[in-house]
C-alpha cells in the first residue's frame, strides 16, 4: 500500500483487506463433479468409517464428519451436535486436499441442514483416497468449516 501514502493508516487497511477479498472470492463455484446418488438395491457401508472434527475456515462450526466407503459407495454421516453458521449456498464436498477448486473433489450435496444428524450416500470413484470433509459457500467459492479424515482406503 505504499502507492497509497496519503491515506490514513486504517482506511488503507480496509482497502488491502478489499483487495484480498475480491480476488480470493471468485463469483464462479468449484467445477468439482457431482456425486452420483447410491441405486436402488445397493446398500451404503456401515456407518463406523474415517472421523474428523468440523474447524471453522470462515464459520463457526461443531460437531464430527464420519466418511465410510466400500466397494465404490460413500456413506457420509453429521454427528447429532453438528451445527454451522448460515450463509448462501452451503454445498458438501470431500476431497484430497482441503479446497474444491484442487485435488479430487467430488460435490456430495447441498447442505440439508445447518444443525444436527445428517446422512449422506453416492458412489465415489475407485483408488481415490479422501482426506477432507468440506462445507463450501459456492456462492461466493469459499470454505465456510473442513475436517480432516484419516485417508480413506
Amino acid at each position: 500500500m505504499r502507492y497509497l501514502p496519503s491515506l490514513p493508516a486504517p482506511l488503507r487497511a480496509l482497502l488491502a483487506a478489499l483487495v484480498i477479498l475480491t480476488t480470493a472470492c471468485s463469483p464462479e463455484p468449484p467445477t468439482a463433479p457431482e456425486a452420483v446418488p447410491v441405486p436402488p438395491g445397493m446398500s451404503p457401508p456401515p456407518a463406523s468409517g474415517s472421523v474428523g472434527v468440523f474447524q471453522r475456515t470462515g464459520y463457526a462450526v461443531t460437531g464430527r464428519a464420519t466418511l465410510a466407503i466400500k466397494d465404490g459407495v460413500a456413506r457420509l454421516d453429521f454427528s447429532d451436535d453438528f451445527s454451522i453458521g448460515s450463509t448462501p449456498g452451503p454445498f458438501v464436498y470431500i476431497n484430497t486436499t482441503n479446497n474444491p477448486n484442487t485435488g479430487q473433489p467430488l460435490r456430495v450435496s447441498a447442505l440439508r441442514s445447518r444443525t444436527g444428524a445428517q446422512s449422506y450416500s453416492f458412489q465415489v470413484p475407485a483408488g481415490v483416497r479422501y482426506g477432507w470433509v468440506i462445507i463450501w459457500c459456492d456462492p461466493f467459492n469459499v470454505g465456510m468449516a473442513q475436517a480432516a479424515i484419516p485417508l480413506t482406503p
